[in-house]
């Protein structure tokens, strides 16, 4: 637990991180959901989630197997350490793979899916599409 020195520090840098008033921050410290996972962000902050490429063909950026898009597991995009372009029809399996991935985290259970792998929005050649792009997550502790 936190003491209070450093519970108003933290609260000050939340505050000042959101732009949140007075009031807004007041209601978000007292959100139950919010008490929650702060109670569980040392589990997260020395995480890295990755987001490898296993499977592609068709794909028109031209992501290859062997990519990885690399996410900090509170939940920013590193995208200085991914490839220079992203496909944006890759991002939704990434963004509920991490939704995933952190609900386990703060509910104390292994953070890695049981189904833990996902496709791109493009459905592909055989369906009237371009590609497919298959992701699957590795969470690493963070260099």
């Amino acid at each position: 637990m936190r003491n209070n020195e450093a519970n108003d520090n933290f609260w000050g840098m939340m505050q000042a991180h959101l732009g949140y008033s007075d009031e807004e921050l007041e209601k978000f410290k007292n959100d139950e959901r919010n008490k929650k996972i702060f109670e569980k962000q040392e589990e997260l902050i020395d995480k890295t989630i990755i987001f490898e490429v296993v499977e592609s063909h068709g794909c028109n950026v031209n992501h290859k197997v062997g990519d990885k898009f690399l996410f900090s597991a509170v939940g920013f995009m590193l995208a200085h350490k991914g490839p220079e372009r992203i496909c944006p029809y890759i991002m939704p399996p990434m963004i509920r793979m991490m939704a995933v991935i952190q609900e386990r985290i703060y509910e104390g259970l292994d953070p890695r899916p049981l189904f833990s792998c996902g496709q791109c929005d493009d459905v592909g050649i055989d369906c009237g599409g371009w590609g497919r792009v298959i992701v699957e997550p590795r969470i690493v502790l963070r260099e």
